[in-house]
């Protein structure tokens, strides 16, 4: 902004002059100097915004000024619902230890773990229907009060279970 200007102040150069010396378009330069703070154009994409009728966050912009969206995407009535629950994540916990004889690990449940740990892994994690662990730990808070969670939910379930065998985990 200070070199375009000087350009118009001490040399005399036009817009396009300038615009050609600085490498920008004409336009651009005009709105240096018609706003060279940028608080008027600030103020204009403020007047497009609009405040969520649920929460109060703001909505994004539609076809022109006071025409914004009412709720933001998070509250918009018909929102897409979360795809796991508490009873969902207990359910494929419960699962997982059904078919491989230990409750899952948040590296079971990783397709980047998965992947390091090799083909057995990544069959194991391709088998079912899993959550990923950021999703149990974005419901349940860490991945202890998950297990424990469901613990006590399949506590009355006392079939024999299948040893750990930690060679499984590696290969």
């Amino acid at each position: 902004m200070a070199l375009a200007l000087h350009y118009r102040e001490a040399e005399g150069l036009s817009i396009a002059e300038i615009a050609a010396r600085l490498g920008r378009s004409p336009a651009t330069v005009k709105a240096y100097f018609y706003d060279p703070t940028g608080e008027k154009a600030r103020a204009v994409k403020a007047r497009y915004v609009g405040v969520c009728r649920g929460c109060g966050a703001y909505t994004q912009a539609r076809n022109g000024k006071g025409d914004a969206y009412a709720y933001c995407k998070r509250c918009h009535p018909g929102a897409i619902q979360r795809r796991w629950t508490r009873e969902l994540v207990i359910s494929a916990m419960l699962e997982w230890r059904e078919r491989y004889g230990r409750w899952p690990s948040s590296y079971d449940w990783s397709r980047t773990h998965a992947r390091r740990r090799g083909e057995h892994a990544l069959r194991r994690l391709g088998a079912g229907h899993w959550p990923s662990a950021s999703v149990v730990n974005a419901i349940f808070g860490t991945w202890a009060v998950a297990r424990e969670a469901a613990e006590q939910t399949g506590a009355g379930d006392r079939r024999p279970r299948a040893p750990y065998d930690r060679a499984s985990r590696t290969t």
